[in-house]
């Protein structure tokens, strides 16, 4: 598994901007269809999807991006009035942006197979990075860590203050894991992601 800074050329670095934008928006809008399922047929209509990534870009994610090659949207979901009262279901939509990036490279993988360049193999890579680190760092705004605040009352009235301080601890880990060389969040996010690539890319 790749990350920036063991980029080597020009392919690479485009790849992972093309990935990493590809996969915030999936991850946005991902979530905004799994809330759209549970609304009435009745009600309806044609739904108009954000694709600008600047909209779903975290410029507090940045640093995190450039070291690790992972990190997290902006886009935050406010659940409409039709949608389950469950904490299961709530739990299910920063979750389910995550699982709509492994799709994502699901189907980067298959044109890969057809039009084989390195770009595109770093567009995997960056994909299932940033599906995995959402789905097993449990720290906001991470989707695992959105996920698992979104049990408690107050979590929307502190949601700023706690994604916030979760930015922080993520960049400090992650830039401790680089400069020390300890084994912190990439070691974990990377294993896992290492096994998927080889997998979907069957190389």
């Amino acid at each position: 598994m790749i990350t920036p800074l063991a980029f080597e050329g020009f392919d690479q670095w485009i790849g992972f901007v093309f990935g990493i934008m590809l996969a915030l928006v999936v991850q946005g809008e991902g979530q905004e269809f799994f809330v759209l399922l549970f609304q009435p047929l009745s009600e309806r209509k044609r739904v108009v999807y954000d694709l600008n990534p600047l909209h779903h870009f975290d410029f507090l994610a940045t640093p995190v991006l450039i070291l690790a090659g992972w990190g997290w949207g902006r886009k935050i979901i406010i659940e409409p009035p039709y949608f389950p009262d469950s904490l299961i279901c709530r739990s299910m939509i920063p979750l389910s942006g995550a699982l709509a990036s492994i799709f994502l490279a699901g189907i980067l993988a298959s044109i890969d197979m057809f039009i084989p360049l390195p770009a595109i193999k770093v567009a995997v890579q960056c994909s299932i990075l940033m599906a995995l680190a959402n789905l097993i760092v449990p720290i906001p705004p991470l989707g695992l860590g959105r996920a698992l605040f979104s049990s408690f009352k107050d979590a929307d009235r502190h949601r700023k203050l706690l994604e916030r301080t979760g930015a922080l601890l993520i960049t400090a880990m992650v830039l401790l894991e680089n400069l020390m060389r300890w084994p912190l969040l990439q070691a974990w996010v990377g294993w896992f992601a290492r096994s998927i690539s080889k997998w979907i890319l069957n190389a």
